[in-house]
């Protein structure tokens, strides 16, 4: 949702500008409300986009498809366009349930309709791919048109006045409740509270006495909600006050000067409140409590109303002066509220910066002590509900709180000359320490996944630095050091000049995965360019794990290949071996350095010698060391290379 912030943002300063203009005039009345009426016209479409897009993210490739169609739904079922006797006509029917509602069923159905309906129009063997997904669209459009048809058909015929008209009868304190839970309610789904309560039930009663000689419409704009819905002032000052995620103690800021005049959508979706489970409790509970509190204190504290209403956008504090003609008691109970509000929501501000990727990021950062920056891309939204995009959210905390309970640690696994068996470098791998074991790093793919992972690239990259420049063993024997860069990494123009800037010098070699060049095959040219001209080699890693093919050859910009260890594996038998030995023969012909990974045996050992690769890495030799104990394991090399036990 944070797409609508800037919707948001310009709707609210539209706001403002319509208060300043009931008192100056600036634009005449009519032009202002033909400007306010496409304004909040437009927001439906929107909504529907938005939403569509963002359920989309985790669902499908084809998001546009996805996105189209829960618009082309929307446009049809939802009454936003007319037939008049004129033509088409925009309607000013309630349709943010529709904007809601029909991008949820689409996705779901898309979803649902590719998982277990198997048949396509068209294979991707006879047109192109796009051309493809746009035709096979065609039957979750059916699909999806057939159900929602036939719901809007059910929903219909069904009869839900019974209830509308059940809440009427009801004493005024219970409809005064449902309504203030019923607003909140709505909010938390992103549909206008109070539009939404207006139209579908009786709201005859906000005009009656409530409270001393306060009608219940004063008492909730008054009392109630302080700054919007959910008492917004108590939900900014709590971020301000309790919250050290970045992104949300700016929207705060950014929020004051519209919350001044009751105004919150911008927090509500920016944040966002809406879907959020750790919000969503305070932000009803904040409103109840207040509706109780001021009910009980009002008749206690014996505060009148010197007058009926106000202007909703009168600012809070202000507006109870007002009412009370400068009641000194009511000043005092509102500010008593908005502390109890504060109070309230604390607990939860803190507890979603804790769970937030934006909090443990910074923690991990500090504790990291990144010496420049590298560009941020966190992408949080509680409003992911799918099962899957929930899981990688909590994996994706847990590897954070794992990293920050424990500590990383560089690892050196020795590579030999294929001839001398020498020790002529070593390849860098991550380790995570704790009190009780050593642990491979399984939490990077889920950086991956979520886009920060040059967080770890960077930390790697200064921790090889130090180890380069302390360490006697590679400044003294110019030994080379190996190590990976994640895609993102590599596209990163400013981490990759920065590596260049400071690690200029070093006998160092980038290794880039075979999958990663395969799939971005220019940008990854573009940076290795950029690195091998800086005098650093680059090698690619895990060659033959599934995407080569001859033609790529030819166009890499690399200086090694490292075969993987599954296409050693599958040397064993004839066909294998061959393959391995045409594969080393072609490698070394186009001028590459030929690296043998995962060497476990003596018999691997002399099939790749025979093969005549140039550098052998693999447990056979050594696992991966600590630096301490790789400067023992090439001193003992040295003594004596065929003397060596591991």
């Amino acid at each position: 949702m944070v797409s609508l912030i800037p919707y948001f943002f310009f709707r609210s300063a539209w706001i403002v500008f319509i208060v300043l203009n009931s008192k100056y005039e600036l634009i005449p009345s009519e032009s202002i409300r033909s400007i306010d009426n496409t304004i909040l016209l437009v927001f439906p479409i929107l909504l529907t986009i938005t939403l569509a897009y963002h359920l989309s993210f985790h669902f499908f490739e084809e998001r546009f498809l996805v996105t189209s169609m829960s618009v082309t739904m929307f446009f049809i079922f939802s009454g936003f366009i007319t037939q008049t006797e004129t033509g088409l006509a925009v309607s000013d029917n309630f349709v943010l349930d529709d904007a809601i509602l029909i991008p949820i069923i689409t996705c779901i159905g898309c979803f649902l309709v590719q998982k277990y309906f198997k048949y396509r129009l068209i294979q991707s063997n006879i047109v192109n791919p796009l051309l493809e997904g746009a035709v096979n669209g065609l039957i979750p459009h059916v699909v999806i048109f057939l159900f929602l048809f036939a719901f809007y058909y059910l929903w219909g015929q069904s009869n839900v006045d019974f209830f509308v008209q059940f809440i009427s009868t009801l004493p005024l304190n219970f409809q005064a409740y449902f309504h203030t839970f019923i607003i909140h309610l709505m909010w938390l789904i992103g549909i206008h509270g109070a539009s939404a309560y207006y139209t579908f039930f009786d709201y005859s009663f906000v005009s009656e006495i409530y409270v001393s000689n306060i009608p219940f419409s004063t008492f909730f704009d008054v009392f109630v909600i302080y700054g919007g819905s959910g008492s917004t002032w108590a939900l900014i000052i709590a971020i301000l006050l309790f919250s050290n995620m970045k992104f949300a103690r700016t929207l705060a800021k950014i929020s004051i000067p519209f919350a001044i005049i009751n105004v919150n959508e911008l927090l509500l979706f920016g944040l966002p409140i809406i879907i959020n489970p750790i919000l969503a409790i305070p932000f009803v509970l904040v409103p109840l409590f207040n509706h109780l509190f001021a009910q009980v204190f009002i008749d206690l504290l014996n505060i009148t109303a010197v007058r009926d209403s106000i202007e909703w956008v009168t600012p809070s504090l202000i507006d109870g002066a007002l009412i009370s003609g400068g009641d000194l008691k009511t000043l005092l109970l509102q500010i008593i509220t908005l502390m109890i509000d504060i109070l309230i929501y604390m607990p939860f501000v803190s507890r979603y910066s804790r769970n937030s990727n934006d909090s443990l990021l910074d923690t991990l950062s500090h504790k990291m002590r990144f010496s420049y920056s590298v560009p941020e891309r966190k992408e949080v939204s509680m409003f992911n509900m799918h099962d899957e995009v929930i899981e990688h959210h909590e994996n994706l905390n847990r590897s954070l709180r794992e990293i920050l309970s424990g500590d990383l640690k560089m690892f050196y696994q020795p590579q030999f000359d294929a001839h001398s068996l020498k020790m002529v470098g070593v390849e860098s791998l991550l380790r995570l320490e704790t009190e009780n074991a050593l642990y491979l790093p399984t939490f990077i793919k889920h950086f991956e996944r979520a886009k920060i992972a040059q967080y770890i690239d960077k930390w790697v990259v200064g921790a090889v630095e130090r180890d380069a420049t302390k360490h006697e063993i590679f400044h003294q024997n110019r030994i080379k050091i190996s190590l990976n860069l994640n895609v993102d990494s590599i596209g990163d123009t400013e981490l990759i000049d920065g590596i260049i800037e400071r690690l200029s010098g070093y006998p160092l070699v980038f290794e880039i995965t075979e999958t990663v060049y395969a799939n971005n095959i220019d940008m990854v040219n573009h940076s290795a360019a950029k690195l091998r001209k800086a005098g650093f080699e680059v090698a690619i890693d895990d060659f033959g794990s599934g995407y080569s093919c001859l033609s790529m050859l030819s166009s890499l910009q690399a200086d090694i290949i490292k075969l993987d260890h599954h296409f050693l594996r599958q040397a064993r038998d004839k066909k294998g071996s061959q393959l391995y030995s045409s594969m080393v023969r072609t490698l070394k012909t186009l001028g590459f350095t030929v690296v043998a990974e995962g060497v476990e045996t003596e018999d691997e050992l002399l099939f790749v010698q025979s093969c005549q690769v140039d550098i052998i890495q693999g447990f056979y030799f050594s696992k991966a060391l600590s630096v301490s104990e790789l400067h023992d394991f090439y001193l003992k090399q040295n003594i004596d290379i065929n003397n060596l036990s591991f």
